[in-house]
Parts: C-alpha cells; sequence; structure tokens
C-alpha cells in the first residue's frame, strides 16, 4: 500500500491500515521533507507569536516505510519519486492543494502566503506597519483551514489597537456569506465578530489583484478599495501530480469512499471534491474510509460504513480570546445528512484547545 502525503488525511490511513491489518500490510507513505508542518500554526507565526519551528514535527512512524522527495506520479498501482517506481495495491493521496502565487503581483507591499513559511516572511511587513489601511484577502475559493482568515484579520486589528495605531483592517471574501456552506449560524457569528473587533468584512469580492502594488485592490464587481499593504491567501490548485485526472478547477472528482476515476487511486483531504469543510478531521475521516475500502479489496478487513468527521476548529479573536466552532454529522454525510453546528466563546479557555490540537497532531507524526 502507498500513501502519499503526510497531512491529517495521509496520517489517518497510514495508521488505519496499520491498526486493521497490522503485519498483513506494507505501507509506504511518500512525503516532500522528513518532517511537516501544523498547518494552523500559520497565523501565530504570522503575528510573532510563536517562531515556525514550535509548528514542526519530524515524522517517526514506526515500521511504515517513509520515502522523501517531490512525488511526480500516481496511479492506482504505483507511486513516481525522483525517477524510481513503487509498486502498489492501491493508493491514498492526500497531497492537499497548490498555492498559486503567480497572480499575486511582486511588490514590497503585498506578501502573499497561506503556511507557516510565508507567515514567517510576512510578519514583519504585518507588525512593523504603523498607520493606513491593511487588506486581508482571500483570492478564490476553495482555500483550506476556511474561518482561519476572520480569525486573522480579527487578531490584527486586536494588534494594532493595543498598540494604538491608526490601522483599518479590511478583510475581503469571495462569498457572499461566509461559510455559507456550513450555515448553523456560522456565518452570522463570523460577521458579528468582525464587526466587533473592528474589522470592515466585504463579502462578494472577486479580487482583481493586478493593481495590488500601486495601492489598489479592485473586484470583478468594479468594487475600489485603496489599501497601504496587503496580505493575500493566494488561489488554491491542484497538485501536479492530478494533472492526468478529469475535471476542471482544483479539486478531484472521487466516489463516496473516495475513489478517483483511476480505479485503485483513493483522493483524500484538500484535494477531493466532497461536500465537506476543508478541515483536518474531516480529511481523517476521509482517509480512514479509503483505508478500510482498500482492506475490504484485498481481504484484510470485512465491509466498514463511513467514517463521519468530526471537525473543530479554533478562531482567534485578539486579546487571548478563542472560539470554538464543531461540526457532528449525526445524520450522515451531505447531502443526505446536515451537520451539527456548535460555536462556543470567544473566551480565553479556549486557547488551550488550540494548543491541545496541535499536540495531538504531534503525537500521531511520532512526537
Amino acid at each position: 500500500m502507498a500513501v502519499v502525503g503526510a497531512g491529517p488525511g495521509g496520517i489517518a490511513a497510514v495508521r488505519r491500515l496499520k491498526e486493521c491489518a497490522g503485519e498483513d500490510v506494507n505501507v509506504l507513505l511518500f512525503e516532500r521533507e522528513p518532517w511537516v508542518e501544523y498547518l494552523p500554526g500559520t497565523i501565530p507565526v504570522f503575528l510573532g507569536k510563536t517562531p515556525r519551528e514550535h509548528w514542526r514535527q519530524v515524522l517517526s512512524l514506526g515500521d511504515v516505510e517513509i520515502n522523501i522527495g517531490e512525488v511526480e506520479e500516481v496511479s492506482g498501482d504505483r507511486v513516481r519519486l525522483n525517477g524510481e517506481t513503487h509498486e502498489a495495491d492501491a493508493v491514498i493521496a492526500s497531497p492537499g492543494l497548490v498555492l498559486d502565487y503567480q497572480q499575486v503581483p511582486d511588490a514590497p507591499n503585498v506578501r502573499a502566503f497561506w503556511d507557516p513559511a510565508g507567515a514567517e516572511a510576512a510578519s514583519n511587513a504585518a507588525r512593523d506597519f504603523q498607520a493606513g489601511t491593511v487588506a486581508v484577502i482571500v483570492s478564490s475559493l476553495p482555500y483550506r483551514c476556511p474561518p482561519a482568515p476572520f480569525g486573522m484579520a480579527m487578531e490584527l486589528a486586536d494588534y494594532y489597537q493595543g498598540e494604538r495605531r491608526n490601522v483599518r483592517v479590511v478583510l475581503t471574501t469571495p462569498e457572499d456569506t461566509p461559510l455559507a456552506a456550513i450555515g448553523g449560524g456560522v456565518p452570522e457569528f463570523l460577521e458579528d465578530s468582525c464587526a466587533a473587533a473592528g474589522v470592515e468584512l466585504v463579502t462578494g469580492f472577486d479580487p482583481e489583484l493586478a493593481g495590488l502594488g500601486e495601492g489598489r485592490l479592485t473586484s470583478a464587481q468594479s468594487v475600489a478599495i485603496d489599501c497601504d499593504i496587503a496580505f493575500v491567501i493566494p488561489a488554491h490548485v491542484r497538485s501536479p501530480i492530478f494533472a492526468g485526472l478529469p475535471g476542471q478547477g482544483p479539486l478531484v472528482e472521487v466516489s463516496p469512499r473516495f475513489e478517483s476515476v483511476d480505479s485503485g487511486l483513493f483522493v483524500v483531504g484538500d484535494a477531493a471534491r466532497v461536500p465537506l469543510p476543508r478541515a483536518a478531521e474531516a480529511a481523517a475521516s476521509e482517509g480512514r474510509t479509503a483505508a478500510d475500502t482498500v482492506l475490504e479489496g484485498l481481504g484484510l478487513s470485512v465491509e466498514q460504513g463511513l467514517h463521519l468527521p468530526e471537525p473543530e476548529c479554533y478562531v482567534g479573536h485578539g486579546g487571548g480570546d478563542f472560539s470554538r466552532i464543531s461540526l457532528r454529522y449525526p445524520g450522515g454525510l451531505p447531502p443526505r445528512g446536515r451537520p451539527e453546528v456548535k460555536i462556543e466563546g470567544p473566551s480565553k479557555g479556549f486557547a488551550a484547545g488550540f494548543e491541545g490540537s496541535f499536540n495531538r497532531w504531534r503525537e500521531l507524526r511520532g512526537g
């Protein structure tokens, strides 16, 4: 068995395969680096609260063979890495989505990122800014961790207020209603939270980024915003390893059990076209379901039902306050089932929950 990617979907698949089949299955894991980063650490790094290294973990998964490098090709029975082909009975691929920086102007007042490395590079520009308008821009849909830009904008606004700087923070999103697909009061909660934090939220904004270098942000609807500095969440595009699969856009069509049109190739996580949030626990549940399906096909497990995700997201509001948004699917996955949504906070008590999520992430990767 081959698993591509050590994100939540890939790690969940690896652990499910070993848990259910043990020595009866040989698992090969493919990852770009011998270490991985906790992507929710992006915002604390950006705000200068923690160093990037805090959110990094060296991979160590017992008897699972880890192959390091950039995967060049995948199919239902092989993975090609560094010019060498590794054969497999099936492949579970969870490479995530790729950040496309080409559409973002290369200008001193523009920073594009959505990972800890980019956040580290942009941090000084954010914290040194003294006065004027800061724009936080969601380039396009979909993007990973949907509530995170709202938390980033609120924490930025709180930082500038604490420094007594005259800074206007504007957050733009292409969605007419923030996180409308989740519902359950989440859109209203985010809108009200942004207003309370002093963040100007502009919805239905499809950005045209070409003028950012000159301090001008415009939309396809001819709305214009003057800004002195811009922090851009780049468009998320399809991983090159899926270039041969049919369909337009960044997402790959999959069956209810996450198999692509290429028999034996399963796609889980952010890259899969599914009606679930692009959150860690959603990806993990997909990885477990794909692993069960593979084991059933190999005769190593009896038929299992779909694993239902229980995603949780922590949103920073500034001042050490966090809220927690939790989803459950007691009626099954969409479109048949709708999520039960629970919103808690904001309060300082949920800061420990955010750190606890990180600690669980580390443990799963050998930390």
